[in-house]
């Protein structure tokens, strides 16, 4: 493991170990991801052929996208770089009778992941590949692009530059050599570590990025949702009105 997937690795437990404390991980999958797999399904796969089909969760954490899919009957894969989600991902899979349709759980790197070539019918992410640096994240996005079976699909949840973190100075500092990736600083009250301003280097991606970052993908179209988080919410965050500014990537190979 390199040094810099040891950082990563060290972050993300430290995050998992915050959020058990808190009873803050996600145990819902990320709504706007529900939404445009289910587009997806619903377009080119009959109910009946769900249990062929194969899905991979890219940053899988305590497993709440693969137990959606897997209740669903799709044969469900995942990867984490933090030994605590893998752990929790399992017993999600576990508690609710799931484990069946398990296949493969990885400790490692999105950037640099254990499976063939053209092996998976969906890879889905859900605020991973925000927090991986320039390089990294272009291997990430090759890594989807190997993996997926010809006609397979790409759907992808991160942070866009219109959500209200993106550009504020006293947010963090900008990384000169990467427009759009910052290094967030606290600014409510407490310190989370979950929170988006506590874990380290956060990219905000702008539309064209994903063209390039997709490129040789049939279908690539990159979908903004901006929503408002409760202000009381808000101002644990420091700010007066909070705007969860994000990308639903929908890509088709």
């Amino acid at each position: 493991m390199s040094h810099t997937a040891a950082q990563m690795e060290a972050t993300w437990e430290a995050s998992f170990a915050a959020q058990i404390a808190a009873s803050a991980y996600n145990t819902a999958p990320v709504e706007a991801v529900v939404r445009a797999v289910s587009y997806y399904l619903r377009a080119r796969h009959a109910l009946a052929d769900y249990g062929r089909l194969r899905f991979v969760d890219l940053g899988c954490g305590a497993g709440p996208t693969m137990a959606w899919l897997a209740e669903k009957g799709i044969r469900v894969s995942g990867i984490d770089i933090a030994p605590t989600a893998l752990g929790l991902a399992r017993e999600t899979l576990e508690r609710r009778g799931l484990a069946g349709r398990l296949e493969r759980l990885e400790l490692g790197s999105v950037a640099e992941l254990p499976f063939p070539d053209a092996s998976f019918d969906c890879a889905v992410e859900a605020c991973v590949f925000q927090h991986l640096d320039h390089d990294a994240r272009g291997r990430a996005f090759a890594e989807v692009k190997r993996v997926l079976k010809p006609g397979g699909v790409f759907v992808g949840y991160m942070l866009s530059r219109s959500h209200s973190l993106f550009g504020l100075e006293s947010a963090g500092a900008a990384v000169t050599y990467d427009p759009g990736s910052f290094i967030l600083r606290e600014r409510g009250e407490r310190a989370s570590g979950f929170h988006l301003g506590n874990i380290g280097l956060s990219h905000f991606f702008a539309r064209e990025e994903f063209a390039a970052l997709l490129a040789g993908f049939a279908t690539v179209d990159p979908c903004m949702s901006d929503y408002e988080i409760p202000r009381e919410e808000a101002r644990r965050r420091g700010l007066e009105r909070y705007v969860q500014g994000m990308w639903t990537v929908y890509a088709v190979k």
